[in-house]
């Protein structure tokens, strides 16, 4: 590489270091009110108000999976193609519950590691 070609990326990466430092600064504006959660609660806070909407509704569509999967096993008289349709469908239901179960779980690994630090 050229001089002028390293001495130009070495200008460019200090430039593009002092760029975030002059946006890590914050200014206070009079007048303005800050938006969002203010501190770690409030962003755990809504963390747990969209686990939970998750929550219910993946048991709602697993139990209308579960239904569906039923009503097929019921009407499919001895057809193995629909039998074995209805047996995937109530492995998606189950699939759907546990991944309702692990968003819990993971609204509780989020709200542990956010609030360690308090």
């Amino acid at each position: 590489m050229s001089k002028i070609t390293k001495l130009s990326f070495i200008i460019s990466m200090i430039g593009l270091l002092l760029g975030n430092v002059a946006m890590g600064q914050i200014a206070q504006i009079p007048g303005v009110q800050p938006v969002g959660p203010s501190n770690v609660s409030g962003l755990v806070e809504i963390i747990r108000h969209i686990v939970r909407w998750v929550y219910i509704i993946f048991f709602i569509l697993a139990v209308l999976f579960i239904l569906f999967a039923a009503f097929t096993y019921l009407t499919a008289g001895g057809d193995s193609e629909k039998v074995g349709k209805a047996k995937n469908q109530i492995i998606y239901a189950a699939v759907a519950i546990a991944i309702a179960l692990l968003s819990v779980g993971f609204e509780v690994i989020v709200r542990n590691f956010l609030e360690t630090g308090q």
